[in-house]
């Protein structure tokens, strides 16, 4: 209930006037229900009130505030730790929005976390500006992207969101060169522009995905789908690399003190040089088609040097 009288007052101070039905009808409850919720709030001391005929309603009287009685301490830090999120996630917005509702709720600010989307160097700090801005403005931009045979193509898309996953930073959007909605490694984007031209969002379905998690963007079907069990053997001298390449439910330690990783992959490029960046100190020891793989990529290598 609590929830719905806080709903009901921030839906009175985005509109002068709400008829009661409209407010029944959002929060599933009966008029009579809304009607009492008018009086309760009243009685706590929000200046409330409800009109008769056909152009009433429940309105809040002007220059009206919500009182700091309807959040708990644990409410308000919440509330203070998601915009100090938001914040670290554009550090060009202004910290004014963070000190008035700190002062508002008499609760300080955690700066519980930090997050930079630039790399070390600081090249990519404008290219995430620039997919945000495009992302929240809902326009159009246009980028060249190298796919992953290597070929450059110029793309036209609609941003929906920027998707961190498996230590890779990825941009969701409907690109309008393949009619369809894709997954762009954001490494690979380059020359972005934002056009003058607006769209309307898209509503996808839930949970859909359209191409491989490791970024291969013409990969049409699901990276789950091909998933292939995997088990590797690895030098107890690397340890200070294991924990950050696989998960502790997929490592266990051998007599001879070397690590044994049981893993799944769906096997590309990307695993190869996965692989391959442990050697001398790994060996594949299933499946044994692999192992033939990667024998053939060091002897391909050895040619070449």
């Amino acid at each position: 209930m609590v929830n719905r009288l806080f709903g009901i007052c921030y839906q009175l101070m985005q509109r002068d006037k709400i008829p009661a039905k409209e407010l029944a009808e959002r929060y599933e409850v009966s008029v009579r229900t809304i009607y009492r919720d008018v009086d309760m709030l009243s009685m706590a001391g929000v200046p409330v009130y409800a009109s008769q005929g056909r152009s009433g309603g429940i309105s809040l009287m002007d220059h009206c505030v919500i009182d700091k009685m309807f959040l708990n301490n644990e409410e308000k830090s919440q509330i203070l730790a998601a915009l100090e999120g938001l914040r670290e996630a554009d550090p060009s917005d202004s910290p004014e929005l963070l000190r008035k509702l700190g002062d508002f709720f008499q609760t300080p600010g955690s700066s519980w976390v930090s997050i930079d989307f630039s790399d070390w160097s600081g090249e990519q700090e404008a290219l995430f500006s620039l997919l945000k801005h495009a992302i929240l403005q809902c326009h159009v931009i246009t980028f060249d992207y190298y796919g992953s045979d290597g070929k450059m193509e110029r793309r036209t898309a609609e941003p929906v969101q920027l998707w961190f996953k498996s230590h890779n930073w990825y941009l969701r959007a409907w690109c309008r060169n393949r009619q369809a909605l894709r997954t762009f490694k954001v490494l690979r984007i380059k020359r972005p522009q934002i056009l003058d031209e607006t769209f309307t969002a898209r509503s996808f379905p839930c949970g859909e995905e359209d191409t491989a998690a490791a970024g291969n963007e013409e990969d049409k079907t699901s990276a789950a789908a091909e998933l292939t069990p995997v088990v590797l053997e690895v030098d107890g001298s690397q340890a200070y690399r294991i924990y950050d390449s696989f998960g502790e439910e997929e490592i266990s330690c051998g007599e001879n003190g070397n690590f044994l990783i049981r893993t799944a992959y769906s096997i590309d490029d990307w695993v190869y040089g996965v692989i391959l960046s442990y050697c001398p100190y790994i060996r594949v020891l299933e499946p044994a088609w692999l192992r033939e793989k990667i024998h053939c990529i060091l002897r391909e290598a050895a040619e070449q040097i």
